[in-house]
């Protein structure tokens, strides 16, 4: 068979994230960095000064003459995401977008809109849904291993705002908003996969450190009947990178998910499964990426969030992490956001 040529992508943005997707597709065997588009002056220095060999292009049009990407990895602040959808698909590109896609519903909706338009592949930067510990859990659920779900608490933990913060991230009419749309949604995208459409949510947000949000309490309501409880904050001491967990109670046992493993109880033997306290640790799961780009935080699930990209890029299969459900997510932050402000539940569904 015929050699499968890489997939020529490019990256909008060349912040932080901009910076890792770009060293991922310079990396991976079935893609093709061809450029990063910036306009700040001295881009392509520091670029170059990280490994990054790409061509820094000023504006999208100039990248789509010069370039001839197939896909664009969107890494600009929230709030332009929309505009540069808009600017991308003069021309069908495939879609990656970070998270989170939107500062809005309305803006989540419309750039969904234009995908499905334009009939391009996309996906959102969900990445902790990749990693293999999560996936195996979901499998578990749609396996019906917990039988009827009825509850789950889930939280997502770190240590990064103690005070006083500056610039874009940090403006909620900019970033989309604070700890709930930026650290929280990892989660929230978790359990929109595995619980469905968001119907309904009751929340409270709190600032005290910062002018967006830095701590919340939600209790969600899907449309398969699931409720449960989330509880986040970017001001945890203690939580160097993302401590995240999900616990789930179904009429035949409960699985808690961490960072590294699954705890499994079950009331009586399912499959494999035996009755009472089984582990299925992170190291027992296939091996199936080819690096991990920093181990401590489960570098590997960028590999696998990418893989699935280009998989999707090639077959014209959308992957589970598409904008679809990404708009889902923003569904959940937008609700949160509105019952803090109202002090009371809101229908989102």
């Amino acid at each position: 068979m015929p050699e499968t040529r890489p997939l020529r992508c490019a990256v909008i943005g060349a912040g932080r994230m901009g910076m890792v997707h770009g060293h991922l597709l310079q990396v991976y065997p079935g893609t093709e960095l061809v450029g990063f588009v910036d306009p700040q002056r001295g881009t392509h220095e520091r670029l170059s000064s990280q490994g990054l060999r790409a061509p820094v292009f000023t504006g999208i049009l100039e990248l789509l003459a010069s370039a001839s990407p197939e896909a664009v990895f969107i890494c600009t602040p929230t709030h332009t995401h929309l505009a540069v959808t808009r600017q991308c698909l003069v021309r069908p590109l495939h879609l990656f977008m970070e998270k989170p896609v939107a500062t809005s519903v309305a803006d989540a909706d419309a750039i969904l809109a234009l995908a499905r338009e334009h009939r391009v592949m996309h996906a959102a930067g969900y990445v902790y849904a990749h990693l293999p510990i999560v996936e195996e859990a979901r499998r578990l659920l749609a396996e019906n291993v917990l039988g009827e779900v009825l509850r789950f608490s889930a939280h997502a933990y770190i240590s990064e705002v103690f005070g006083p913060k500056s610039g874009w991230f940090f403006q909620r009419e900019l970033s989309g908003g604070g700890v709930v749309a930026n650290m929280g949604s990892h989660v929230l995208f978790i359990l929109g996969w595995m619980f469905g459409r968001i119907r309904r949510v009751m929340a409270s947000t709190r600032s005290h450190a910062s002018t967006v949000e830095d701590s919340a309490h939600a209790l969600l309501w899907f449309d398969g009947g699931v409720t449960g409880m989330l509880d986040t904050s970017w001001s945890m001491p203690g939580a160097q990178m993302l401590d995240y967990g999900i616990t789930i109670d179904g009429r035949q046992g409960t699985l808690v998910l961490g960072r590294e493993q699954i705890l499994l109880h079950l009331l009586r033997p399912i499959g494999d499964h035996p009755e009472g306290w089984s582990e299925i640790h992170a190291s027992d799961l296939p091996a199936d990426t080819a690096f991990d780009i920093s181990p401590h935080i489960g570098g590997e699930s960028f590999y696998r969030q990418l893989r699935a990209f280009e998989t999707a890029c090639r077959t014209g299969h959308l992957p589970f992490c598409s904008l679809d459900e990404a708009a889902n997510t923003q569904r959940m932050i937008e609700g949160i956001y509105a019952s803090a402000a109202s002090g009371q539940p809101v229908e989102v569904g």
